[in-house]
């Protein structure tokens, strides 16, 4: 186990400070951070101590120069642990392990030193369960996750003996989680997806804090396919499922779950691809909800573009109102009015693609591509992107929200991120090319890249893996030399000339600020890019009137000659009002999740007035998080009509005074494969005085408050509820 100290400047590295580490091999270890003490050399400033075991809890006990003191619980060994001096306590009258030295009353008499620490600062390591309700004063959520006990299930799979020479693995991309009133109590009910072999997980909400997972029909069936997207609706759970792994047409895309009939079945609807991202909104106006239906990918064919879907709501029925073909490898999808005209429109992230925005013209969705301007990545001849659809990324998340406070909803969108093995520019971008290059049926992937020094294409993969999967390169160069040497015209000739191409220019996380007629593009902090991110969330979380962003990030399932990006344990993104965003240490949100993790939504579960959040990781266990030290902001339910009961589609907006607030939008699918709840907690930096909602059917009503509101009830028909 090794220890980083983050100290204040100028002593940035903790020079001087002491570290005990107890309950490792030995009771107490100790060592003092210093700054070179070696022959014209200095230690990389990093401790490294004995843990003894993989099963000891220990802690760490920083000392800083300043007086102030660390307290780190249940340290694990084969980590690096990072300790900052910015969150330490400043303590008085320290009782130190050194304060055990018995001092001999002469010199005559020999000294005995008491190895062990005193008794108040050793206490025995606490158990996952109770360090999980722990958290630091300071921190704005505290992690309740024992309050689940969910794992999601995931079986392995072998992507790689389909498509020996895929970028990343395709079978580990879920689950989705939604909050939702299943039993109609009034209060949001968690749902979260699972991985073939395992069972969909409803937890009812108690409205007091507690969960309980119901077992009963029709959530008790053991599902045959990967679950991706789950929502809410009022005729049940919509529930993505995946053909990728079994790779078969036949069977449903959308798993539907009757709570009210205890039955569920997979729609009839067939189709050629694998299903990703769900989404619903009112496209054609007629007062119910229709459904976007994502193709993520075609099994076996990666990364040949998938067909999508928009289903038409008729009565209830699900029924083909547009199929988009060859639309690409949709990942992310929200519906969302971006030109404030009371249609929606459809946003969606694409994988090896750009952000594609389709504009809403009388019920029939069509592409619009607006223009770019003020990207923060200019290219070295100063010309970047003009238009959205040049920004070709693997986008993984797409939501909305208004970060600038100007009444127009932003979009954010979730990208591979900077930390990996990938680059990538305007003038030289990523590439596949894909197709059947040995004549054996299959679709063959060559990832390549631009090198400086060949002024040439080369192939990103080694002369092993590749030769393996296609035994012709092999036969061409014999050593790794003579294939290190070629470029990629080298090694395919003309096979390339009857190959397909995909490109990525950009592996940023961004924010699209929505300025009417065009976009202005800004990559996400420094933070946001350490690792890929999938989820994306829009609320505000401290309660300071200003919309805040959650990131969900890390991804292992990499290829096998690949490393796994990890450097991400979820990332709130403090808003400013202004458009700008600032990473929070985890040390200050209370967020930490070490996995990979995936879809993530956002509900005040409890009622008191602070947004939760819920974060699933892929293969283990889910993360949910009470906020404990956010300003209470109000809660605004919205009853809708007969197709839309939770108002799907409609915006609202507080004033304080003369001074408008954000807007914020209700959405039924969004972020990643996810849905918020239909709840909405707006911050109040002030006492409100009005709220405006604009229904989904176009009209703008405007309400008082009452002083003092914490929950209201708003009505189509002028009418506002206080609840309390």
């Amino acid at each position: 186990m090794a220890v980083r100290l983050k100290g204040l400047s100028p002593n940035t590295r903790g020079i001087g400070a002491k570290i005990r580490v107890y309950g490792g091999a030995v009771p107490v270890q100790s060592q003092e951070m210093i700054c070179g003490g070696r022959y014209l050399s200095s230690d990389d400033p990093m401790r490294v101590f004995a843990g003894g075991s993989l099963t000891n809890e220990m802690r760490i006990e920083v000392q800083w120069r300043s007086g102030k003191r660390s307290v780190v619980n249940g340290v694990k060994a084969n980590r690096i642990y990072e300790v900052e001096e910015a969150v330490a306590e400043v303590k008085t009258n320290i009782q130190h392990p050194t304060s055990n030295i018995q001092r001999p009353t002469s010199s005559n008499q020999p000294r005995t030193l008491n190895l062990q620490p005193p008794t108040p600062d050793l206490q025995p390591p606490t158990s996952s369960s109770d360090q999980a309700s722990t958290r630091n004063p300071q921190a704005l959520f505290e992690d309740v996750s024992r309050l689940l006990g969910h794992t999601h299930h995931e079986e392995p799979f072998d992507d790689m003996e389909r498509q020996p020479l895929l970028p990343n693995k395709l079978s580990q991309l879920g689950p989705g989680v939604a909050w939702y009133d299943v039993d109609g109590d009034g209060w949001e009910d968690l749902v979260i997806g699972s991985g073939r072999g395992g069972r969909l997980a409803v937890y009812r909400n108690s409205g007091k804090g507690g969960f309980e997972r119901c077992s009963e029909a029709p959530f008790e069936k053991v599902v045959t396919r990967d679950q991706t997207t789950v929502l809410g609706t009022e005729f049940g759970l919509l529930v993505g499922s995946a053909n990728y792994e079994d790779g078969l047409t036949n069977g449903g895309c959308v798993r539907i779950y009757d709570g009210k009939r205890k039955v569920s079945g997979e729609s009839v609807l067939g189709q050629g691809f694998s299903v990703g991202p769900l989404a619903l909104g009112d496209v054609d106006g007629d007062g119910d909800l229709d459904l976007f239906v994502g193709g993520r990918v075609i099994a076996g064919r990666y990364p040949e573009a998938a067909d999508s879907l928009l289903l038409r709501n008729e009565g209830g029925r699900l029924v083909l109102g547009q199929r988009f073909e060859k639309l690409g490898l949709v990942s992310g999808a929200v519906f969302s009015d971006l030109d404030g005209d009371g249609k929606p429109e459809l946003i969606l992230a694409c994988e090896w693609g750009p952000i594609k925005i389709f504009k809403n013209e009388g019920g029939k969705l069509v592409l619009w591509d607006p223009p770019v301007t003020n990207n923060q990545r200019p290219t070295t001849n100063n010309q970047g992107p003009t238009t959205l659809n040049q920004l070709t990324g693997w986008w993984n998340g797409v939501t909305v929200g208004d970060l600038d406070g100007d009444g127009r909803l932003d979009i954010i969108a979730s990208n591979w991120g900077l930390n990996s093995k990938y680059r990538s520019s305007r003038e030289h971008p990523r590439k596949i090319y894909f197709g059947d290059l040995d004549g054996n049926g299959t679709v063959d992937v060559i990832e390549a890249y631009y090198d400086e020094a060949m002024k040439a294409e080369v192939p990103d993969r080694d002369l092993r893996w590749v030769g393996a999967a296609l035994p012709m390169v092999k036969e061409k160069f014999a050593t790794f030399e003579a294939y290190g040497k070629a470029s990629l015209a080298d090694i395919y000739g003309d096979k390339l000339d009857h190959a397909s191409v995909v490109q990525v220019n950009t592996l940023e996380s961004m924010v699209f600020l929505n300025r009417g007629d065009h976009v202005e593009a800004r990559a996400l902090p420094r933070e946001a890019q350490l690792a890929p991110a999938y989820a994306v969330c829009v609320g505000d979380f401290d309660g300071d009137g200003n919309e805040d962003v959650f990131l969900s990030q890390n991804f292992f399932a990499v290829a096998p000659d690949s490393s796994r990006c990890d450097a991400g344990r979820g990332l709130w993104l403090k808003g400013d009002g202004k458009g700008n965003l600032s990473a929070v240490p985890g040390q200050e949100s209370g967020i930490k999740v070490y996995g990979e993790q995936r879809g993530a939504a956002l509900c005040d579960y409890d009622g008191d007035g602070r947004v939760d959040l819920v974060v699933t990781q892929n293969g283990a266990e889910t993360k949910l998080y009470h906020n404990v030290a956010g300003r209470p902001g109000l809660r605004v339910r919205l009853a809708g009509p007969a197709g839309n009961p939770q108002a799907v589609g409609a915006q609202m907006r507080l004033s304080f005074g003369s001074r408008p607030g954000p807007v914020r939008e209700v959405h039924a699918g969004s972020g990643y494969w996810s849905q918020d709840s239909s709840v909405q907690v707006l911050g109040m930096p002030a006492a409100p005085t009005q709220i405006q909602v604009r229904w989904p059917d176009g009209q703008r009503i405007t309400y008082d408050l009452a002083p003092a509101a914490k929950e209201i009830l708003v009505q189509p028909d002028g009418n506002l509820k206080v609840i309390r």
